[in-house]
């Protein structure tokens, strides 16, 4: 049974390399046919499902080697349209230099997000994940002994599936390995709830972004790393971060915004429909902050992707495509779906109000 779902997931790529780079090309440039450009992204895009089961079982395994299956979370995706669309055109990618981004290049086209407890684990984790031997290459980038600008934190692992063997169907596909602690976690997934509720872009385009709320997410960084031990704070830098935040917090009215947002999605309804699914669609309509959820088996596969591109089609809609069937997985790794800020608002309530 197992391997008859593997099979179902081997999505072929029915265009060439050199398509797909032209489809990235007409996006980019806005020349040619865009319907067909998006057509063949998205075949791209369907081609990543089997290399992404492959390494996403590949880390499955180590954090069950680990005694941690019962602590991790980890859930699968696929990246949602508009987002590859937007990485393509936007002229920069950060703030700095002119984008030059192929689709090819794309890290995280099939993602993979893990979420632990503790920066042991984490460490843990990401060390027996680097000494494992596969027919995969992978490359680390670690944004937590260097964060982002933003703030953000985590450790990626971008792998090139099958890339050490001379051919392969799937060969060089990339897929992007999140691994968070849960701190790390809340932090970014409340970035997306406030570019959903603001209509912000702190996430996809931060140099474009209201600088108050980056300067907010940036300083609760600060706070959520010196707690796990990745930074320092002096009892006066301390004092006055907190005076900033409750100064950010009467212009921008952090706590009444995330806290009137709560609770778009029916998840315990949703519990009870998503037992045996193998793919779920989250669809946000932003106006009207309503979220639905489609639940789809291990053998509509085809479906579930012909369903996420025509509910893609829609502007007002924010859709993602989980592979997956436990929704606990999909309420923890994706709260700004259910519009979940509790627990950051608890956090920056004790420091506003410490």
């Amino acid at each position: 049974m197992v391997n008859e779902h593997y099979e179902k997931t081997k999505q072929p790529l029915t265009y060439s390399g050199k398509a797909v780079e032209r489809a990235g090309d007409c996006i980019r440039k806005n020349i040619g046919d865009y319907d067909q450009a998006v057509k063949i992204i998205q075949s791209f895009r369907a081609a990543h499902i089997c290399p992404l089961t492959i390494i996403k079982n590949l880390v499955w395994k180590e954090v069950k080697k680990l005694n941690l299956e019962g602590k991790a979370t980890i859930v699968r995706r696929l990246k949602r349209l508009p987002t590859i669309i937007d990485k393509l055109q936007r002229k920069t990618l950060d703030g700095k230099t002119n984008n030059t981004m192929k689709l090819t290049q794309m890290h995280d086209v099939g993602g993979c997000r893990v979420i632990v407890d503790t920066m042991e684990e984490l460490n843990l984790l990401n060390d027996s994940l680097s000494k494992k031997t596969s027919t995969h290459e992978f490359h680390v980038y670690d944004y937590i002994e260097t964060p982002k600008p933003t703030g953000y934190r985590g450790i990626h692992r971008v792998y090139r599936s099958f890339a050490k063997m001379n051919q392969h169907d799937f060969k060089g596909r990339k897929i992007e390995v999140q691994i968070r602690t849960k701190l790390q976690h809340l932090w970014a997934t409340t970035v997306e709830v406030i570019d959903v509720i603001e209509n912000e872009t702190l996430k996809t385009r931060p140099d474009g972004a209201n600088e108050d709320w980056k300067r907010l997410l940036v300083i609760m960084s600060k706070f959520f790393a010196v707690e796990e031990g990745k930074d320092i704070m002096s009892d006066a830098e301390h004092n006055e971060y907190k005076k900033e935040l409750r100064e950010l917090n009467d212009k921008l009215s952090v706590y009444q915004k995330l806290f009137s947002f709560q609770g778009a999605l029916d998840v315990a309804e949703i519990k009870q429909k998503s037992t045996a699914s193998a793919y779920t669609i989250l669809s946000y309509h932003e106006e009207k902050n309503l979220c639905w959820a489609f639940i789809f088996s291990k053998t509509d596969e085809e479906k579930a992707l012909a369903k996420y591109a025509e509910l893609e089609k829609e502007e007002s809609l924010n859709v993602l495509l989980i592979a997956g069937s436990d929704i606990k997985s999909i309420e923890k790794a994706y709260p700004n779906y259910i519009i979940d800020t509790r627990e950051f608002l608890e956090r920056f309530s004790k420091i506003v109000l410490a």
